[in-house]
């Protein structure tokens, strides 16, 4: 019979889903540089300005390119969530749930 200890180290070690404090409909601006020249031109997405009418804490906030899905183009609107910090991030730090349509009036 495992004992009490072992136990409490598999869910210490599971990995836990990071709380959501916010979720918001924004637009995603990628920033991305082109490297290269000719045939050997290559686009590198930096990272990406999620734009919110009336802003949070400041008009503009970066997203890590990790946290958004691919999509098209350069511009686009996504559900986000800013979630609890934790694993690399030392901050609370947004992620793109999924592509949605723009508001009716943005």
């Amino acid at each position: 019979m495992p004992s009490q200890r072992a136990g409490q180290r598999a869910r210490a070690s599971a990995p836990r889903t990071p709380r959501v404090y916010m979720r918001t409909i924004a637009r995603l601006t990628r920033m991305a540089i082109d490297e290269g020249y000719g045939a050997n031109k290559t686009r590198r997405t930096l990272n990406f300005h999620l734009h919110t009418k009336g802003g949070f804490n400041s008009p503009v906030q970066y997203v890590d390119p990790k946290n958004v899905p691919e999509f098209e183009g350069d511009v686009a609107w996504f559900e986000m969530e800013k979630v609890e910090r934790g694993g690399e991030h030392g901050w609370q730090w947004w992620r793109a749930v999924r592509q949605v349509e723009p508001p009716a009036d943005a």
